[in-house]
């Protein structure tokens, strides 16, 4: 089997895990909480869209704080200003959605960066599990995971979501200060 994967480009792997991953996740929302329509889920069903909120961003501010650093250090990122964090965003990000996340930077000096995303695994699977608009969160889920991350990073690291394709802006934007 080994041998097999070799063969199989990089991307085309990056590729298949992350939708894999994000179809497992919203076929799961069905599963539990058919007549509600995708991606509200069992949770939000018992709890409601405040309370589902809430848990989503600290399951994923946790996995932030234990998912950045570990970037940070495989990577070998300098976390110095909000160029090194900007780089660090878009690596991350990258690992999680896989090679259809479409990301960049699009002003950054030592205290300001901002990233633009315009191709997103999440907001496509939303889109093709017709996800209730309302349960749409992936831009407070990221900005928890990135603020809980950079907290333990850098400290004078902010993070802030300006636009948000879930809020039906064309794209996201997110805004990474460096506070001296």
């Amino acid at each position: 089997m080994d041998e097999l994967l070799k063969k199989i480009p990089p991307e085309i792997c990056w590729a298949i895990t992350a939708k894999s991953l994000w179809r497992l996740i919203m076929r799961g929302g069905r599963r539990f909480a058919p007549d509600l329509g995708i991606g509200e889920g069992a949770v939000a069903l018992g709890l409601g869209k405040e309370k589902y909120d809430e848990i989503n961003q600290k399951l994923w501010g946790d996995y932030g704080r234990r998912f950045l650093p570990m970037i940070k250090e495989i990577a070998n990122l300098t976390i110095e200003d909000a160029i090194g964090a900007a780089k660090l965003e878009l690596v991350s990000m990258k690992l999680w959605m896989g090679p259809e996340y479409q990301s960049k930077i699009t002003e950054a000096t030592p205290q300001i960066a901002i990233v633009r995303s315009t191709k997103c695994t999440c907001m496509d699977s939303y889109n093709e599990f017709e996800v209730n608009p309302a349960f749409r969160n992936c831009d407070l889920s990221h900005q928890a995971h990135m603020v809980e991350g950079f907290k333990l990073i850098n400290p004078k690291l902010n993070f802030k979501h300006t636009k948000a394709m879930p809020r039906g802006d064309p794209y996201c934007e997110m805004v990474i200060e460096f506070k001296e």
